[in-house]
C-alpha cells in the first residue's frame, strides 16, 4: 500500500509540471507579442529571413495572402541638392503569390508644405503612424490625404514568389524625421497579397 502511494504522489507531481509547462502559443491571441499576423520571430528559416531585422531593416509581414519580406530605408546624399531629402530604398519579399506585380508604397508623416494651421506636430514623430492607420489627426485634414503612396518602381516575383528591388527616391525638400509605414501590395484593383511593417522612423540607420 506504501508503495501504490508514492507512485500515485509522483503522478499527481508529474500532471502539475505538465500543466504548468508552456503549451505552443495560442494563435487566437490578442497580445502583439502572441498575435501571429504580426510576430516578427516567426520566420527563421534557411532562406536568411531571421536576420531581416538587421542592419537596419524592418520586417514586411504578409497581411493578406503567402509569404514574408524585408524592407530597408536608409538615408542618402542628395545627388544635386545638398541637405534635400534622399532615401535609398531596398525591399524584398520570399514565398509570396509568383510571377506578380507589387507596388512599394509609403505611409510618411511628413509635408513637403507648410503644415496647417493648428496641426499636431508632435504625432509625426510619435511612432503610432496616424497616417497609415487613417486616423485623426491624417483623418480630419480636408481633404483627407491619401494614407499610402506608390513609388513609381514595382517589384516583380519569380515562379517561386521571390522578388526584389532597390532604388533611390529623391525629394525636392528637405525633411526632417518622421513617423512612417511601408507597404508592398499586389497592383491591381483587387489585391490578394499585401505586405506592411511595424511602424518606424526615417532615417533607418
Amino acid at each position: 500500500m506504501l508503495r501504490l502511494a508514492h507512485v500515485s504522489l509522483m503522478m499527481v507531481g508529474l500532471a502539475a509540471l505538465a500543466a504548468c509547462t508552456d503549451g505552443p502559443p495560442n494563435p487566437l491571441a490578442t497580445n502583439g507579442s502572441d498575435n501571429p499576423s504580426f510576430n516578427r520571430d516567426r520566420h527563421n528559416d534557411d532562406d536568411g529571413e531571421g536576420e531581416d531585422n538587421k542592419g537596419g531593416s524592418v520586417r514586411l509581414v504578409s497581411i493578406v495572402g503567402p509569404g514574408h519580406g524585408r524592407f530597408r530605408a536608409t538615408r542618402v546624399p542628395h545627388s544635386t541638392v545638398p541637405g534635400n531629402f534622399a532615401v535609398h530604398i531596398e525591399a524584398r519579399i520570399r514565398r509570396a503569390k509568383p510571377n506578380t506585380t507589387y507596388l512599394l508604397q509609403r505611409a510618411a508623416e511628413a509635408f513637403t508644405t507648410t503644415p496647417p494651421a493648428g496641426f499636431p506636430m508632435a504625432t509625426t514623430i510619435d511612432g503610432s503612424c496616424q497616417r497609415g492607420l487613417a486616423i485623426a489627426p491624417w483623418s480630419t485634414l480636408v481633404p483627407p490625404p491619401v494614407a499610402f503612396v506608390s513609388w513609381t518602381p514595382t517589384l516583380t516575383t519569380d515562379a517561386q514568389g521571390n522578388g526584389e528591388t532597390d532604388f533611390v527616391f529623391e525629394s525636392t525638400v528637405p525633411l526632417p524625421l518622421f513617423d512612417v509605414m511601408f507597404r508592398v501590395i499586389e497592383s491591381g484593383s483587387a489585391p490578394q497579397s499585401v505586405f506592411q511593417t511595424d511602424c518606424t522612423v526615417v532615417p533607418l540607420i
